[in-house]
């Protein structure tokens, strides 16, 4: 039978004596206790990925729903524009010299549908850098793609702690 290693130093261990028992698996108590820090760093590892796997999720999660929000806004005041478009040019809103707002609707409809588009398209804007922060990406890397420095790129949207 080949003789057994110790897992940590891999160091020959002594052949089993004749009353049997359990096998040896370390040399000694200190090999036995580098392994069991090496192991539990590695389940501190695997637990940190798993968070940062989920955190990145659901940041993905609510990005996703914030694009789509961007994508409603900007289909719904296209379908608005070419709803004008298609009247009569003497029933277009730009037709007067000053349009007046329908009973019950803001005035400046186009700029107000726009703006709104802005500002779910600014929070879409939060939520990836959410996402890519939860993923590891450095404020470095955020901050280059924004066209900004990495410090007013964490100014900006960093997350206030919980």
């Amino acid at each position: 039978m080949a003789r057994r290693r110790c897992r940590e130093c891999r160091a020959l261990l002594p052949e089993a004596g004749p009353a049997g028992g359990r096998p040896q698996l370390y040399c000694g108590e200190r090999c036995r206790a580098r392994h069991r820090r090496f192991m539990h760093r590695l389940d501190m590892t695997a637990e940190r990925r798993d968070d940062r796997l989920e955190a990145t999720d659901e940041e993905r999660h609510r990005l996703r729903a914030d694009v789509f929000a961007v994508a409603h806004a900007a289909r719904r005041l296209a379908a608005e524009l070419e709803a004008h478009a298609q009247q009569e040019p003497w029933r277009q809103p730009a037709w007067s010299h000053q349009p007046r707002p329908e009973p019950g609707r803001p005035a400046a409809p186009y700029t107000r549908a726009a703006s709104d588009i802005l500002n779910t398209a600014e929070h879409a804007l939060a939520q990836a850098v959410a996402a890519d922060r939860a993923a590891g990406q450095t404020w470095e890397a955020i901050g280059s793609a924004l066209g900004v420095s990495a410090d007013t790129a964490a100014r900006r949207y960093r997350q206030p702690p919980h």
